[in-house]
């Protein structure tokens, strides 16, 4: 599973696997490591590391007190709380076309009282005036059977709604190219559009410490926002991908759609949990720069 991996490599004896992790998690605001970055801050040894971390756990702290989860995120950008609602809406028109069909049934058998009325009232005036009095009365009690079937004509109608969009399994894509675009491309244009080709082309989850990396250190905003987006976009297509391959998300929807007990439910917090000990929030320039210290240290093992 994707945050189990994630949540694993901060563990990772490799510093900058842990460095990757860290600010991957940082970037797609996943609110359910803040346990586990807790806990691995308190025995982190590499400076930069430590650093990353606690910018990053600031991050997620904030994102859980705005009301933010990855699974909310989901269930919107996949159009699913939509989709819940579109259903909910044809609960409630059905309940009431139930509610219609019944007071048309109860008319219906208040005329059929009233034309069995009619006819013992209508004896004696047949005797008197002969069968066409009776018809006469006839025609003047008759129930309106054309109203009622007009009336219903549209109960049957197809509802046009949002739908659900599913999930795609992540890919095993070459991300190279679009790396390379990312990191090198003048044109700010094309470091975005290299972004967007990342999570909507190759869909690919080895690019998210790439992506993590340029929403902090690239110096355009467009390219941070949509590095950001991208990454999340992974991100999340790969949790719901996941949840709906072993029944999470089927459970999840039918416990918001009222199938399901919901009294053993899982509540978020209200409040986030305190932080101990975190440094001040580092800047995105230092964390910038630690990634570029790290990526260099790196090629350095490489040569050697």
């Amino acid at each position: 599973m994707i945050l189990d991996n994630l949540l694993n490599g901060v563990q990772q004896v490799d510093a900058l696997q842990r460095l990757n992790a860290v600010i991957v998690l940082g970037t797609v605001d996943e609110i359910e490591a803040i346990p586990t970055l807790i806990e691995v801050f308190k025995a982190e040894r590499e400076p930069d590391v430590k650093q990353a971390l606690a910018w990053a756990g600031k991050r997620l702290q904030e994102a859980r007190q705005s009301g933010y989860s990855t699974l909310e995120a989901i269930f919107k950008q996949f159009r699913i709380d939509r989709a819940l609602a579109e259903a909910e809406d044809e609960r409630e028109r059905r309940l009431m076309e139930q509610m219609k069909f019944k007071a048309d049934m109860e008319h219906i058998q208040r005329q059929d009282d009233n034309l069995k009325q009619s006819l013992a009232n209508t004896a004696v005036s047949t005797a008197l005036f002969g069968i066409s009095g009776f018809m006469s009365g006839m025609g003047s009690s008759s129930p309106s059977g054309a109203n009622f079937i007009s009336s219903n004509l549209d109960s049957n109608r197809p509802q046009h709604g949002a739908q659900r969009i599913m999930p795609t399994r992540p890919s095993d894509g070459d991300i190279r190219v679009y790396v390379r675009r990312l990191r090198e491309e003048k044109d700010a244009a094309k470091r975005v559009g290299a972004a967007q080709s990342l999570s909507r082309l190759v869909n690919n989850p080895e690019a998210l410490p790439d992506l993590a990396a340029a929403f902090i250190d690239d110096k355009s905003d467009a390219v941070k926002e949509a590095a950001q987006q991208a990454a999340k976009e992974i991100y999340w297509n790969a949790v719901y991908w996941e949840m709906e391959q072993d029944g999470r998300m089927k459970a999840e929807i039918e416990r918001r759609g009222g199938k399901a007990d919901t009294s053993s439910a899982p509540q978020t917090p209200a409040q986030s949990e305190p932080t101990p000990s975190l440094p001040p929030k580092p800047k995105p320039a230092d964390i910038a720069s630690i990634l570029k210290k790290a990526e260099a240290q790196r090629e350095k093992r490489k040569r050697f």
